[in-house]
């Protein structure tokens, strides 16, 4: 999510993907990027929260 963020969907996408959402990294750094996703993930219900943490751990474990 911090990657979307900063760089944008058309960034991450490629393929042509359009996008109006820019990306943001010459405005904030990573460290707001972090707290305003903490905050937006802070409102998911558990269930949600509960998913999106093992798909972000099934990525994590993938990466060499």
């Amino acid at each position: 999510m911090l990657d979307i963020v900063k760089r944008g969907p058309a960034a991450i996408v490629g393929n042509g993907y359009e996008s109006d959402m820019p990306g943001y990294e010459d405005v904030l750094t990573d460290d707001e990027i972090t707290a305003i996703i903490d905050y937006i993930k802070s409102t998911w219900p558990d269930r949600i929260r509960a998913s999106q943490e093992s798909r972000s751990l099934a990525d994590e474990q993938a990466q060499p």
